[in-house]
């Protein structure tokens, strides 16, 4: 009798778990939300500025009686006249006078007179190119008269045709004196006097 009644208290428990095993733990059943990933707002780039529009400034010669002789002495001169149009702090870009060197008897253009023409022309092709570019020749004293002016001519019209690389030839006169503007400058050597100057007008 014992035993029966043992069974009958433990049958009603049994059964109950088994149903709880069966049905599961309902809270389990329940979906696990998905936690949706952020999404990545982006902040539009700012745009970059327009570049400054030169070409709505003219190039204006200076009138220094210095002329400049190296890429270095030209292009630092540059950089700073551009910059002050760029602040507002001029109304016109101010350009140097240069001077592109050669040696004795030659009217072929040093890698430096070429460096010198390859930092004004671009620059000044940058402007509004209402003003021109004046290329004068000149020699030494050495030699005839005749000599030099031819000369002087094949060095003015080999620094014109290097110009003309980066602006029409239309905006470069060229002009030649021979020896006969020799006195005319006050420079320390014969070597100073065989060059092509070369300025804005």
């Amino acid at each position: 009798m014992s035993l029966v009644k043992t069974i009958g208290r433990i049958l009603p428990v049994a059964i109950s778990l088994a149903v709880l095993v069966a049905c599961g733990d309902k809270k389990s059943d329940k979906p696990v939300p998905v936690k949706e990933p952020e999404a990545k707002v982006e902040t539009p780039a700012e745009p970059e500025p327009a570049p400054f529009d030169f070409s709505k400034f003219a190039a204006v010669k200076n009138n220094s009686p210095v002329y400049l002789t190296t890429r270095g002495e030209v292009a630092a001169f540059l950089n700073d006249a551009f910059a002050k149009v760029e602040k507002g702090e001029a109304n016109a870009i101010m350009f140097p006078n240069v001077s592109a060197l050669f040696e004795l008897a030659s009217a072929e253009l040093s890698s430096e007179g070429r460096a010198i023409i390859a930092e004004l022309a671009p620059k000044y092709a940058q402007t509004n190119q209402e003003a021109t570019i004046l290329v004068e020749g000149y020699t030494c004293d050495l030699g005839g008269v005749a000599y030099n002016d031819e000369l002087s001519q094949r060095r003015a019209e080999t620094v014109k045709a290097e110009i003309a690389k980066y602006i029409p030839a239309s905006k470069v006169t060229a002009k030649w004196y021979g020896k006969r503007m020799y006195k005319k400058f006050k420079y320390g050597s014969r070597e100073e006097h065989r060059r092509v100057n070369i300025r804005i007008q």
